[in-house]
């Protein structure tokens, strides 16, 4: 059996260096390709099809060399939050894809603002292509190719932008702000964040390491405790994560209305889009009316998750559950789990449901793709990296032994079997849109859990994995519909002049009306929301989760009537990447993303989970 390593992760697939001969020759051939799309402003004044060809493929080079370099100084930071030299190249290679925007935006400008019959005739495809006489070539496979395929896709995506799009001075002092403004106020809000350290008092003691010295905990040591059984240690964990935010809640505030403002400013009174939230879905593809039958769901629904946390406190023996109580485990297990076992079972849970799975998955562990080490000045949290087609994807956890810890590496795993899946797509669509990007993760996440209850003899702790399950269904649905339904407030009462205070009451009123009479929502809860990443980083973005949520309990519905006959759906909705709609890719599975009928599916499966736990309690 292969041994994993708890390791840092390899980057040399994507950039071999950050200076010296290798990394001008990058650089070089950058700048190439951005002159050669510049020599075709002029000759857009007499546009062909062969032309619009040209430009994209010249788009492609230098969106691939691009991600390449923005990948690289990502995954570099967050490695090390504390180098000064990864936020230096960075920084660095932030401005230089600043300068390369401004330089080539004209390119899709010009496409945005052509009349419809013109861009008609020139998407790519659209005929045969002329030979130099004038007649019409037969090379159907030119014509009617994927690729073709893909950038029609694109090139018509491009058009829906068109009442949002301003004029090129105007779009590139935009880019420009950008590196001041809101990447600006990111960047500061992961290096704030991150290099904080926390200190546990349990029962009025603190907690000390080996060497008898108070121990500093990072992020994710101290949510590891979220889940323990000893309720002292869980209200020590949120007491310590929650304090060092509210210390520094004036700070986190301000960092985050100055990036409210400026999604209110560029969307909405720049752009013209109806509300914070549209200009998000325009770009996640799907519509205003099927997010919000979404997130309309998702609220008429909480009193499923409410009696799961009063049936939740009933097995823990408690009254009612608090807030801090809503991932404890009834028990201690000894399930813990060292990395390179966790990993196997991962991989060989994917491997029994489809070969191609989990050979998908093994790529990025066998290629060095993972960073699975806790370190300190490591940005929190876990992702998926998927740089460009052919490149195999990149991981980074934190992994603590936990069982939770096992089911973050099948989620993210799932994200690289995703992107290897649509790595057949031109780089400028072979990425899901936001809204389908969590299908492979949250459908490996049930692979995984279902193999785990098949092989549990012991009815007590099948009903505490089922237990384990619903919650985590209750942490990637509901919580992060509450996430956006918060969002969708803040930036009103934002726009209105709220102060950091109000924003904090905003969220403990949204988090109450989540929780309902089940579960006893402490003051300190108010500041959660400076907690969470995503709010920060990609507006709008948790809805995401929801989506992937619910759409994965109907897929996998679907997975236990249809058995084999369903994987080809399944395979084909991951391998479409962003190459059509999510409305478009999914209809062919039957279902339609704007009915609520859908999403109250998704809660009906929950609802058939909650019966066998009950059964088990």
């Amino acid at each position: 059996m292969v041994q994993f390593k708890q390791t840092k992760w390899d980057l040399s697939d994507v950039l071999e260096a950050t200076k010296g001969p290798k990394f001008d020759s990058v650089l070089s051939e950058l700048n190439t390709d951005v002159t050669d799309l510049e020599k075709l402003r002029d000759r857009l004044k007499n546009p062909s099809s062969d032309l619009v060809l040209q430009g994209l493929k010249l788009t492609e080079k230098i969106i691939r060399l691009s991600n390449r370099l923005q990948a690289y100084a990502y995954m570099w930071f967050s490695e090390n939050t504390s180098s000064q030299e990864a936020k230096a190249f960075m920084d660095k290679i932030e401005v230089l894809i600043t300068d390369i925007g401004n330089k080539t935006m004209f390119f899709n400008l010009w496409w945005i603002g052509l009349d419809d019959k013109t861009a008609s005739q020139l998407m790519p495809g659209t005929s045969a292509p002329k030979d130099e006489t004038g007649g019409s070539t037969q090379d159907k496979k030119r014509v009617y190719s994927s690729e073709n395929a893909d950038y029609r896709f694109y090139l018509g995506e491009l058009r829906k932008l068109k009442p949002h799009t301003l004029d090129e001075k105007v779009e590139q002092v935009i880019n420009l702000k950008n590196i001041t403004s809101v990447s600006a106020w990111t960047s500061l809000y992961d290096q704030v964040t991150n290099k904080f350290t926390y200190v546990l008092r349990v029962n009025g003691k603190t907690l000390k390491d080996e060497k008898g010295r108070t121990k500093q905990f990072t992020d994710p040591e101290v949510t590891a405790f979220f889940p323990k059984p000893d309720p002292e240690r869980r209200l020590a964990a949120y007491h310590a994560l929650l304090s060092k935010h509210a210390e520094n809640i004036d700070l986190l505030g301000e960092m985050y209305k100055n990036i409210v403002k400026d999604w209110m400013n560029d969307n909405v009174k720049i752009r013209n889009y109806t509300s914070p939230i549209a200009a998000r879905n325009l770009r996640n593809g799907v519509s205003d009316a099927a997010v919000d039958a979404l997130l309309s769901v998702c609220r008429e629904n909480v009193k499923v998750f409410q009696d799961f946390f009063k049936l939740k406190a009933k097995i823990l023996g408690v009254e009612k559950l608090r807030r801090y109580d809503i991932y404890a485990l009834p028990e201690e297990t000894g399930r813990k789990m060292n990395y390179s076992s966790a990993v196997e079972l991962v991989l060989d849970t994917f491997e029994s449901f489809d070969p191609k799975f989990g050979e998908l998955a093994r790529n990025v562990f066998e290629k060095d793709h993972v960073d699975s080490e806790v370190r300190v000045g490591k940005q929190s949290g876990a992702y998926n990296m998927s740089v460009v087609p052919g490149i195999v994807p990149f991981i980074k956890l934190s992994y603590a032994d936990s069982l939770r810890d096992v089911f973050t590496i099948a989620h993210e795993s799932g994200h690289g079997i995703h992107a290897q899946l649509s790595s057949m797509h031109s780089v400028l669509v072979y990425e899901p849109s936001l809204t389908l990007a969590e299908t492979a993760s949250v459908f490996g996440e049930m692979v995984l859990s279902e193999k785990l209850l098949d092989k549990e003899k012991d009815n007590n702790v099948r009903r505490e994995m089922l237990l384990n399950k619903i919650g985590d269904l209750y942490a990637t649905i509901q919580r992060q519909a509450y996430f956006v339904i918060f969002e969708k407030a803040a930036h009103e009462a934002v726009s209105k002049g709220a102060t950091t205070n109000d924003l904090s009451d905003l969220y403990l009123s949204t988090l109450r009306e989540q929780f309902g009479d089940a579960v006893d929502v402490p003051e300190e809860f108010k500041h959660e929301w400076s907690v969470i990443p995503h709010i920060y980083h990609t507006p709008f973005y948790c809805y995401a989760y929801a989506f992937g949520g619910l759409l994965t309990l109907s897929l996998y519905k679907m997975y236990k009537e249809d058995g084999e006959k369903f994987k080809p759906k399944l395979f084909k909705i991951l391998s479409a990447g962003g190459s059509e709609t999510p409305e478009n890719i999914l209809k062919e599975a039957g279902i339609d993303i704007k009915s609520k009928q859908f999403w109250q599916g998704g809660f009906d499966v929950l609802g058939q989970m909650m019966e066998k736990l009950k059964a088990l309690s």
